[in-house]
């Protein structure tokens, strides 16, 4: 394995020197391994804590398809733009990426395809054309909130190998939600910026372990590399790249041995990704630090090297592991990741197939902690299969086909790509003609962290702000209004992880972890 750390692609002067991760930035979590095991039962329910959040609530993708989870249940919306695209001379791209971010009411804000930004009412947002990617990529796109900023975020793509052979790698732009009086729009000169060259189809995010970053990951064409990059405050501020796992290669000429999903399990601690057109095919795990975004432990659960993957999805305890075929090996594929304690042989051996009907294709955890599932869009229909229990063991997780008709809009091959723990920072915008927004990390220290018997609070604004401290179970154990300072004592707190929030005018503007030992 190799550690590159790289401080490259930042917007502003970063806290980090000489590729060291800066202390400020880093101190929200700080466990060590004896912590990390004693509050190991605490952190399990740390991803069923963030479904809370609405930020993923709206979803667009396929032929003109989307669903609205605001009502707890999905509903069937049709009113997106997202659809088929024509990748002339190649003839029409199939419906695979997009990505979609709204505000944590569960209101829309934009979404994309990869080649196009729509804003809330549906018209191509300021700036929002000719992005380099297409519909076409496995995860055309990805969107994150700037680390403590409910106005700007980042619009991330990667292309693909159908209509463009993988020639505009990893990109970003960067998006002011306060552009065009509310609407937003890509910032001028912050478009389609380089990340990295060649790159395949997958995409995901994970929460940094301070709790307020980001680890923004992608996998190197022809390479057993992943890269993944640190987005904080002040942009994207390292590289961390590990080399680990199968070669993605070029068979010929062929470069279609880069679809396929990647996705992070929901704690952040696992990585898994499939590629089925690649020969053998591919299909393994791995561990992931979320502290030092290393990728590390790959195994292999690829029971057949002739079979055809393409969706991948961790269930949201984080204890199961689902995998999709089509082509070849239909059906959806059920791993228990704690079998036999974890061991990698007794995981391979707790293989379900949990559903058969169809080729089946995306894979994706929803707010309702169901996972959704794209069926065969060669069959003429527009049903979405679900997973309705993916927790449970073997066929217990209740797989559904045709749960959900679309209108006669087709799923085709996936859905909107997002940060599968739904743990998004940003709250609701607010926006202030001609004055530009400051960021609220950038306002807010809270220390020491871990505490014992003190938690202090230092907030650079003189607006009376309020602070509350929540335990793992969501019940509020401290409560106090202050301005600017504050420091409380916790003697009375049990030793363990909570939660803070801050408001001000009656609107969350910053979330955090802090641990007491």
């Amino acid at each position: 394995m190799q550690l590159i750390v790289s401080n490259a692609h930042q917007r502003k002067a970063p806290f980090v020197v000489s590729g060291k991760f800066d202390a400020h930035r880093t101190d929200i979590v700080n466990i060590n391994r004896r912590a990390m095991k004693k509050f190991l039962i605490i952190i399990l329910f740390l991803p069923l804590f963030c479904f809370g959040q609405k930020q993923g609530n709206i979803w667009y993708f396929g032929d003109h398809a989307g669903l609205d989870f605001n009502s707890g249940s999905p509903v069937v919306i049709n009113n997106g733009q997202v659809g088929l695209i024509d990748c002339s001379p190649f003839g029409t791209c199939h419906a695979e990426g997009s990505a979609i971010i709204c505000d944590s009411s569960g209101a829309l804000l934009f979404y994309c395809d990869g080649s196009t930004a729509w804003n809330k009412n549906h018209q191509i947002m300021l700036n929002g054309d000719s992005l380099l990617s297409t519909i076409s990529s496995t995860q055309s796109s990805l969107i994150v909130p700037q680390p403590g900023s409910s106005r700007y975020f980042y619009l991330l793509t990667t292309d693909d190998f159908f209509a463009h052979n993988l020639q505009y790698g990893f990109r970003y732009s960067i998006i002011d939600i306060c552009l065009d009086n509310g609407l937003g729009g890509i910032i001028n000169g912050e478009k389609n910026l380089l990340l990295l060259d060649t790159v395949t189809e997958k995409l995901t995010g994970v929460r940094h372990a301070n709790g307020v970053d980001y680890w923004i990951i992608v996998h190197k064409f022809h390479s057993d590399a992943f890269h993944c990059y640190r987005l904080s405050s002040t942009g994207i501020i390292d590289t961390v790249i590990s080399h680990v796992g199968s070669v993605h290669p070029i068979e010929g000429a062929n470069t279609w041995t880069a679809v396929g999903q990647l996705k992070a399990s929901p704690n952040g601690q696992k990585l898994a990704l499939v590629n089925g057109n690649a020969t053998p095919a591919i299909a393994e795990y791995f561990d992931f630090d979320n502290n030092t975004g290393i990728v590390s432990n790959v195994v292999s659960i690829q029971t057949n090297p002739l079979w055809s993957y393409y969706g991948v999805s961790f269930s949201p305890d984080n204890s199961k592991l689902y995998i999709a075929c089509n082509l070849n090996g239909n059906g959806v594929y059920q791993f228990d990741l704690s079998a036999g304690g974890g061991n990698p042989t007794a995981v391979v051996a707790s293989k379900t197939l949990v559903a058969g009907t169809y080729n089946y294709l995306g894979l994706q955890l929803a707010t309702d902690g169901k996972i959704y599932v794209a069926r065969s869009p060669f069959v003429g229909n527009s049903y979405l299969g679900v997973i309705s229990s993916p927790n449970n063991a073997g066929t217990s997780c209740n797989y559904v086909d045709a749960a959900i008709d679309l209108n006669g809009h087709a799923a085709s091959y996936g859905f909107p790509n997002f940060i599968d723990s739904y743990d998004y920072s940003n709250t609701v915008s607010k926006c202030e003609t001609g004055i530009a927004e400051q960021s609220d990390i950038e306002k807010l220290k809270v220390f020491p962290n871990p505490f014992s018997t003190q938690l202090t609070f230092s907030y650079a604004d003189n607006e009376q702000a309020v602070v509350s401290l929540y335990n793992f179970l969501g019940q509020r154990v401290l409560q106090q209004t202050f301005t600017n300072y504050m420091s409380t004592n916790t003697e009375q707190l049990a030793n363990g992880i909570y939660f803070y929030e801050l408001r001000n005018d009656k609107v969350t503007v910053m979330k955090g972890k802090v641990l007491k030992q």
